[in-house]
């Protein structure tokens, strides 16, 4: 279900926004919830990196909450200079299942 929103926003911005729109062939109500859907990706996206970052969530967790394979999850790590959280306890349990 949809539901309409309305803000104000400075006369060069929505002249951006339709330039923008013009470029892509599209309206300015199109490019705008295309633009929201971005900019909400994007801030999710760095709020469960900080999680990531701060140990609030784990790898798989993250993945999970984003939605990206493995593949994908090792690129954001490289872009956002994300190092593996592994202690050891992990280390101990990883060698253990190896030995059996």
């Amino acid at each position: 279900m949809a539901t309409t929103v309305s803000t104000r926003i400075e006369f060069g911005i929505a002249r951006e926004i339709d330039k923008l729109s013009k470029e892509k062939h599209m309206d300015r109500a199109t490019m705008l919830r295309n633009l929201i859907v971005e900019g909400l990706k994007g801030e999710q996206q760095r709020r469960i990196v900080e999680l990531y970052r701060q140990d609030k969530v784990s790898a798989g967790k993250a993945r999970e909450m984003l939605s990206i394979d493995f593949d994908e999850w090792l690129t954001l790590m490289q872009r956002e200079q994300l190092h593996v959280h592994y202690d050891d306890e992990m280390l101990k349990s990883d060698l253990k299942g190896l030995s059996k």
